[in-house]
């Protein structure tokens, strides 16, 4: 649902606020956020290598949890959340407010695309937590076959494999906007000058 500023009045035009959740499932005038951020070619990529890896480790998830996945995850969300921050702090600047007026969804298409990158480090840290805790390699009350298991151990390292991505998207996105911002500056400038020039 939307929510409007003023409490208790329904919600007009500019008033209105698009949650993460309406904005993931629905989208906030262009595609629905899990479309845009997670739903792409590169997912039959990450469920490629979530399988291989599957196939290949041969040790439980919770020794792959505790020796090398799990903290690789921790270096993972300090990089995505130091750039988000980055991202935020860019995203309040006058020239990326007006970029994003032009944009399908709105602001809240750079707002929450960040966002999503972050919850999908969050659940990713939480199978993993779960793997690391033995939960994902638990027998089961009956003779189960190999791919009873298979199949949460492609999630967990396809979700890896989405994880690492998001990660590099954060910083990209940050990037993409300090580029943005700075173009938007410099043709600012040249405008400013060719008028100064018009008038003279």
């Amino acid at each position: 649902m939307v929510k409007d500023l003023a409490a208790g009045e329904p919600p007009k035009g500019s008033d209105r606020i698009v949650l993460f959740w309406d904005w993931f499932a629905y989208g906030s005038g262009g595609d629905a956020g899990w479309r845009k951020a997670l739903w792409n070619w590169w997912s039959l990529g990450h469920v490629a290598v979530g399988v291989v890896m599957a196939f290949l480790v041969d040790i439980p998830l919770k020794e792959a949890s505790s020796a090398v996945l799990f903290p690789l995850a921790g270096a993972f969300v300090g990089l995505s959340f130091a750039w988000a921050g980055n991202a935020q702090a860019l995203l309040q600047t006058s020239e990326i407010e007006n970029l994003s007026t032009k944009a399908e969804g709105g602001f809240a298409d750079y707002v929450y695309t960040f966002q999503s990158a972050v919850l999908v480090i969050l659940v990713t840290l939480g199978l993993w937590g779960l793997a690391g805790l033995g939960v994902l390699d638990r027998s089961c009350f009956w003779n189960c076959a190999r791919w009873v298991y298979f199949i949460p151990e492609s999630i967990v390292y396809a979700l890896s494999s989405l994880t690492l991505r998001e990660s590099w998207h954060v910083v990209l996105g940050a990037q993409y906007i300090l580029v943005a911002r700075r173009k938007i500056l410099e043709r600012k400038a040249e405008e400013q000058m060719a008028g100064d020039i018009t008038r003279d």
